[in-house]
Parts: structure tokens; sequence; C-alpha cells
């Protein structure tokens, strides 16, 4: 069956530097080890994904277009349709005292939080600090190996998808999903109760599900509070602790292409 925008699939992938062949993101597991980029919070498996909805980097989601269940594809990614062209706008010259304001000794090749984005200390003299606020691989064109593991299709397999996309620290198991006619009703994990950051991926769940989920025309969040024993504290930490690849973040602004 051949995918077209709309399509909720999972996909395998590994994203090289073309030019240096540089691995810097997959959601193999090995392939991270062996590459020295594996960290044990980041999560290694299929990553959800509904075709045209800039889950994954354009230049990935235009490749699953007209693709099939279980193709196994190698794409070149252009700047454009990956971490985007190099901006010179993006080069920031700081006082270093602003820094020294923040509590802050700027260092090359540190990391800083500006005009509210991550940019990496170029230079530091003379009193100013040179900052690149551009993305680490923007102007990189890039290199990916893509397959796609499964097509999703019963409704509330989509929606927990979903879920598991925009709340990726928790087992997507552990939502109690219940469809009723045209109303979702989900029941939320014991975590997300304190995470206040589940409020933005709730939101962006609902917003999806009304875009490429039809016939829903409501979705009932519902916190269910239980006694928590010290096992539960033990699951919740860990599951908190999790993230997912660079690759695979969704963007907050997601739309049909």
């Amino acid at each position: 069956m051949v995918l077209k925008n709309g399509d909720f699939v999972r996909i395998n992938f590994t994203g090289k530097i073309r030019e240096t062949g540089e691995v810097f993101d997959t959601t193999y597991e090995d392939v991270a080890k062996a590459n020295n980029i594996y960290e044990p919070n980041l999560i290694f498996k299929a990553r959800p994904v509904v075709i045209g909805a800039r889950h994954v980097l354009p230049g990935i989601d235009k490749s699953l277009v007209g693709a099939e269940l279980g193709d196994k594809t190698k794409i070149d990614v252009a700047p454009e349709d990956g971490f985007g062209k190099r901006d010179p706008a993006k080069i920031k010259v700081i006082p270093t005292r602003e820094f020294k304001k923040r509590g802050v000794d700027p260092a090359v090749g540190m990391h800083v939080e500006l005009d509210d984005a991550v940019g990496r200390v170029q230079s530091v003299g003379g009193g100013r600090v040179r900052v690149d606020l551009n993305h680490g691989l923007a102007g990189k064109v890039l290199e990916y190996e893509v397959k796609i593991e499964e097509k999703v299709n019963k409704k509330e397999e989509k929606i927990r998808q979903l879920l598991e996309l925009y709340m990726p620290g928790v087992d997507s198991q552990e939502f109690k999903i219940t469809v009723k006619e045209k109303t979702v009703e989900i029941v939320l994990p014991d975590i997300l109760r304190v995470d206040p950051s589940a409020t933005v991926g709730k939101i962006s769940a609902v917003r999806d599900i009304f875009t490429f989920i039809d016939a829903v025309d409501e979705v009932d969040y519902k916190d269910v509070h239980r006694r928590t024993t010290p096992s539960d504290k033990k699951k919740q930490k860990a599951q908190k602790q999790r993230k997912p690849t660079a690759a695979s973040k969704p963007t907050t602004e997601s739309k049909s292409a």
C-alpha cells in the first residue's frame, strides 16, 4: 500500500553528515553505542510519525509520501529540508558583562541561552563574546537511512501514537483510551499530574487528533488520583528522564504539508 499525507506510521532511521559520514542521530541503540552518541536517557525504538505533519525533518517527511510499508531507503537531505541554512544574522556579539550578570563565565565551545535560543560560544575576548545561534547542523547536507516499520490504522492506536509523540517520557500503554462515538476519553498516567510540560503535550496531541483523525469532536482528559507506592515513585523517576532523539522531536506547530 502506497503511503500518503495523513497516514500514521512508525519509522526507524539513522542520520549522518554526508560530508564526513559522522552519525549524529539514530533510533537504533546498537548504532548509537557504536558511534559514541548513546545516552541512557534517550529512547531507542521506532518513532511515531504522521506523514505531512512535520513530526520529523521535512526531508524525511517528504520521502515517506509514495513509499510503502517495509521500504528501507537512503535519502539526502538538503539544508533547507533539514536544520536550515546558516544565517549570519544569528551570530551575535554580546558584552562579557551581560554574562557575568547572570553568573556565567563564557568559554569557547560552551552552550548558552540567548534570545530564547541556545547558541555556541565561538570566541571570547576584548570584553565581548561571539555566540552562534545557528543550529549545529545548519548548512549541512545530511544523509538518512529510513525504514518504514508499521502503519497504524485503528483509531485508538492512532490516538495512542500521538500521545506517545508529544509525551515521550511515558509508556504509551499507560494511557487508558476510550472511544465513544465522537468523544475520546483519556485517563492520564499518574506522572503527568505533576509534570508541568504535560500541558503543552496534551494541547499538541488534541490539535493533531482533530486534524488527522476523522469523527472526533471532543477529547476529555481525566486525572485519576491513586495512592502512590514506593515502586510507583521509582518507575515515575525513570520515565521522566527519558526523551526522544533529535530528528524525531515534533515541532510545536505541526501542520499538513
